[in-house]
C-alpha cells in the first residue's frame, strides 16, 4: 500500500472515530457542578426531565419551568425564557443552554435528545 492509500486509511478512520464519538457523547447526562463553575457563562448540558415534580405553566398553558436531574442525581429547578415545546412532558434526555443562577438553571434554549416511547 502506497502512502497516500496509508493517509487517506488513517484519515477515515480518525473521521469515523470522531463521529461516533460526537453521536455516542450527545445522549450522556452532564453534571450541574460544571456548569456551577463556570459562573454564569452559558453552557449546554444534557440532563433528565423530573416528571414526578410536574411542569409549570404560564395563564396560556405553556411549559415555563420544570426540574431536571443531572448524572450525579442532584436535581435543579430550570426556568425557561421562552415556553417549552409541549413534547418536552415526554422526553426522557433534553439539552439545556444557559446558566445555573444558585440552584436554578436558566434555559435559553431547549431540545429533546431522547424521548420516552
Amino acid at each position: 500500500m502506497n502512502n497516500q492509500k496509508k493517509l487517506l486509511l488513517l484519515v477515515f478512520l480518525l473521521l469515523t472515530i470522531y463521529a461516533i464519538y460526537i453521536l455516542t457523547s450527545a445522549k450522556e447526562i452532564g453534571s450541574f457542578d460544571k456548569i456551577r463553575s463556570g459562573g454564569e457563562i452559558n453552557q449546554n448540558i444534557n440532563v433528565s426531565v423530573v416528571e414526578s415534580k410536574g411542569f409549570e405553566r404560564d395563564q396560556n398553558r405553556n411549559i415555563i419551568s420544570f426540574y431536571a436531574r443531572d448524572k450525579n442525581g442532584a436535581e435543579a429547578r430550570v426556568t425557561l425564557r421562552e415556553p417549552a415545546p409541549e413534547k418536552i412532558v415526554n422526553a426522557e434526555v433534553i439539552e439545556l443552554f444557559g446558566h445555573m443562577h444558585d440552584d436554578t438553571f436558566i434555559a435559553l434554549k431547549v431540545s429533546i435528545i431522547k424521548s420516552a416511547e
